[in-house]
């Protein structure tokens, strides 16, 4: 009986034992992707396809070349259309009595610059208290009527100056200020 006699030593079984237990994990979890898979659990990005592409001329193209504007057009132009307000109002409403019907003192005035009508309005927690009358550029109001009733106190509230062009009578934009209200 021959003895045989082999270099393995403990460090060689081990490498092997990590090699095959890596590969075992390796074929299970390819199965478990493949079982997966089959069932529909996992699905994989379906590759694009390609679509006919072809030139379908509607004859929506204009003769000759474009239409140049030099810088100081497009910015003349754009000057025109940006609504630049000087805006004036009294930062304080005050009325007699908080019944409908009843004038309070305030002052909105629409300068002699401004290129619009101005309307202001005044809100207490969303709802419509006051409007004014349209005030046209060189014109100011000094008072406004209250809308709906109000109980005595001092209020902040939200007056909206909103504008609307001139010649149409169409409303352009808003802006909001916070003003103080007293009711007597």
């Amino acid at each position: 009986m021959n003895k045989r006699y082999t270099n393995d030593d403990g460090k060689t079984k081990t490498r092997r034992r990590r090699i095959l237990i890596a590969l075992l994990l390796i074929v299970f979890a390819a199965a478990a992707f493949l079982a997966l898979r089959s069932f529909g659990y996992i699905d994989l990005p379906e590759e694009p396809q390609a679509t006919a592409v072809y030139l379908e001329d509607d004859g929506g193209s204009l003769e000759g070349e474009a239409e140049r504007k030099e810088r100081e057009d497009i910015m003349d132009e754009l000057e025109k259309q940006q609504l630049i307000v000087t805006d004036t109002l009294s930062s304080n409403i005050s009325f007699p009595s908080g019944e409908v019907g009843a004038v309070g003192e305030w002052v909105v005035e629409n300068g002699v610059e401004n290129t619009v009508i101005q309307q202001a309005e005044v809100y207490l927690d969303d709802v419509l208290i006051a409007q004014s009358t349209p005030i046209y550029p060189n014109q100011h109001i000094t008072g406004v009527e209250l809308l709906a009733e109000v109980a005595p106190g001092e209020y902040d509230v939200i007056a909206y100056l909103n504008y609307y062009d001139i010649e149409t009578k169409a409303f352009l934009s808003k802006a909001g200020y916070n003003i103080h209200l007293t009711v007597k």
